[in-house]
């Protein structure tokens, strides 16, 4: 009654709008409305939400429309308001997925961020990474017989962390001294040969980077890229405080014999073997590798948290990916700390992108066993094999009808992909026949005349189904076309039941 008596004051208010075709809508909506109204003894349990106004697309003409909805859930708001469109924020808010886990798969290659809202994984963003791969597999290695200057000429497997070594320094263009950092020692079953025209031979392991002249600039190669006619940079014998360059006259591939030695040298980068300037050690690119996964799992993280914070229903989040970074990422606690504190768990998968989106999902299932996602792959799975075992359940339209008429329906199953109707047909000829059918069928044959049959009426099939299970006490459950499971029943006609008692 108090909102009766809202809207006589709204149609006093109305009064007043200078409009006269506007003011004409407003005073019909409103009076249709209140009569309405008046058809309803009580509030029903979840609200009511009525809409109404001239849906005419001709102005000046008369069109006045009424919907009258109860809500699906208990409906908070009380609201009146007066536009040219209907205001279905509360509506929207109301109905929306509050079911919503954050997903992120990722590997130091890229990584892709996602939402499992309900049934339905919603790829958000991918990215990729500018990591360099870990391109040497033992190391950048020369061999044991390599004659580097520490204060004297001695082998390289000689040398020791803390001896001065020979290098140069690109920035002050001079020769230095640097301390020794790391030695490693390792076997190599392949390596290079590389003589030059200056009578400079080494042999190193095919990833040893080594510098060259190029015609503006030095830049960098791999032993088993360089090629003869490449130009090394030298020690000057003549005048030891200068670079030379050296051309690569001779590159062989050989089975070496012995050890080869990787060195880290960390002022310069770099130091003098065998009279040529080589590179420093992979611990140098181990570190340039690091630097760039932690900047790239920052901005994975700052995207993943921005778009999570952004969800007012987010449940959890859960991460995975096929190596160990998705560890990392989580222990480091790259996220938003209150991102972080909703992490579910951390899951291997083998896969990266959408593919590995769907696989996290799958493996998360003990995470998010409450969730309709869960629990629709769980019904699913028990009808299939309930069906493997010729067990109660059935599927297609004529069997679930079937057991339907014959009330031995528990749970009726419907595919979000089922779309069939009943239509009314007449004909000319006086004939008429109702028929369950697919919506490309409606053009029927009368069975008396044979011509073609008018549509009198139509409704959707699976509301008539609902309904006719609901007479018998049996549950119905829809079935999305989001989860593999439900792509397959889909494709199975989307119908199916799970029975009270086996029917013949």
């Amino acid at each position: 009654m108090d909102v009766i008596n809202q809207l006589i004051q709204e149609k006093s208010t109305a009064m007043n709008i200078k409009s006269k075709s506007t003011r004409k809508n407003v005073l019909d909506s409103l009076e249709k409305i209140i009569q309405h109204l008046r058809l309803f003894k009580q509030t029903p349990p979840n609200g009511l939400v009525v809409f109404c106004g001239n849906v005419s697309p001709v102005e000046g003409k008369n069109d006045l429309k009424l919907w009258s909805i109860e809500p699906p859930e208990k409906m908070n708001v009380k609201l009146y308001w007066c536009d040219q469109v209907f205001v279905l924020e509360p509506l929207k808010d109301l109905v929306r997925e509050k079911e919503v886990y954050g997903l992120i798969v990722l590997d130091s290659r890229e990584a892709n961020i996602g939402l499992l809202k309900g049934k339905e994984i919603v790829p958000l963003k991918h990215l990729e990474s500018t990591v360099p791969s870990k391109s040497v597999k033992g190391g950048m290695c020369l061999h044991q017989s390599t004659i580097v200057n520490n204060g004297s000429m001695r082998e390289i497997r000689k040398v020791k962390i803390g001896d001065d070594i020979l290098s140069f320094d690109f920035k002050l263009n001079k020769f230095r001294f640097s301390k020794i950092e790391s030695v490693k020692k390792r076997k190599a079953k392949v390596a290079y040969k590389i003589t030059t025209d200056l009578g400079n031979e080494i042999i190193a392991t095919p990833e040893h980077i080594f510098f060259v002249k190029g015609i503006f600039s030095i830049h960098e190669k791999q032993a088993e890229d360089l090629k003869v006619g490449d130009k090394l940079i030298s020690i000057n014998f003549y005048d030891p405080s200068k670079i030379k360059e050296t051309k690569i006259v001779k590159k062989v591939k050989i089975n070496p014999n012995g050890y080869f030695f990787d060195i880290f040298v960390p002022e310069t980068q770099n130091f003098v073997a065998n009279g040529l300037i080589v590179h420093n050690s992979q611990m140098r690119y181990d570190r340039i590798r690091e630097d760039a996964l932690n900047e790239f799992f920052r901005k994975v993280a700052e995207i993943a948290s921005q778009t999570f914070l952004e969800q007012p229903d987010l449940k959890g989040v859960i991460v995975g990916g096929p190596g160990p970074n998705k560890d990392i990422f989580v222990k480091n606690e790259y996220l938003n700390y209150q991102i972080q504190k909703k992490i579910l768990g951390v899951k291997d998968i083998g896969y990266t992108g959408e593919e590995g989106l769907e696989e996290l999902v799958k493996r998360s299932e003990d995470l998010i066993k409450e969730s309709k996602y869960a629990k629709e792959r769980e019904l699913m799975k028990k009808f299939f094999l309930e069906l493997q075992r010729n067990g109660n359940v059935v599927y297609g339209y004529n069997d679930v009808k079937k057991a339907l008429e014959l009330g031995a329906v528990d749970t009726l199953l419907l595919s979000e992909g089922f779309y069939m109707l009943r239509v009314k047909f007449k004909c000319h000829c006086g004939f008429s026949t109702i028929k369950d059918i697919s919506p490309e069928k409606k053009k029927q044959l009368c069975d008396n005349c044979h011509s073609i049959m008018d549509v009198e009426e139509e409704r959707d099939l699976s509301e008539v189904l609902i309904k006719d299970a609901e007479k018998f006490g049996s549950k119905v459950e829809w079935i999305s076309t989001d989860t593999e499971e439900g792509r397959q029943f889909n494709s199975m006609g989307g119908i199916g039941a799970f029975l009270r008692y086996k029917i013949s």
